[in-house]
């Protein structure tokens, strides 16, 4: 009589194989989660830089972009940090006060996930005017992790405005 299945030989090779795959497997998949994990939270922020141009042509009003550090209060305010890790608003001065009210903000973004960090070399807020060329001077944001050498995303926000995504190297 035929008897179906595995050797005890052939079901330690197979678990041994998968075993590799594994050990090979789990740390690719770390990383590249954590490079998606970047590349997410700067495709937010261009999405966030963009919809706040859009809404300075909208409302024929100044749209800015900044930094907070009370991103979940009733109204939040800029922080005037270069630290944007900590979340970012972009409001609308409807009232040309150069505070923000309740109904002037339009989008709220909360600290970024994990390990990600999100840090300007001076800009602690991007603005547009009412037809939607930016005011504020030139400068980047660098999207980095606390791993070493990794690759990280860096956004260019020129004199006009437009918004630029590159690739760059972390320290």
């Amino acid at each position: 009589m035929k008897q179906n299945g595995f050797t005890l030989l052939e079901l330690l090779v197979a678990l041994g194989i998968a075993a590799l795959l594994v050990a090979v497997g789990i740390p690719n998949m770390r990383a590249m989660i954590m490079d998606n994990r970047i590349v997410s939270e700067a495709n937010h922020f261009v999405a966030t830089i963009n919809a706040a141009r859009s809404s300075a042509v909208r409302y024929q009003r100044p749209a800015i972009v900044c930094s907070t550090a009370n991103f979940d209060a009733a109204v939040p305010t800029c922080s005037g940090s270069t630290d944007w890790s900590n979340g970012w608003i972009v409001w609308v001065d409807k009232n040309m006060d150069a505070t923000t009210t309740a109904d002037e903000v339009i989008a709220v973004s909360p600290p970024v996930s994990g390990s990600v960090s999100m840090t300007s070399g001076s800009a602690n807020r991007f603005s547009y005017d009412a037809r939607g060329f930016g005011t504020a001077p030139a400068d980047t944001i660098s999207f980095c992790d606390d791993r070493s050498g990794e690759t990280g995303r860096v956004i260019r926000v020129n004199a006009a405005g437009r918004v630029h995504i590159t690739t760059a190297g972390c320290s």
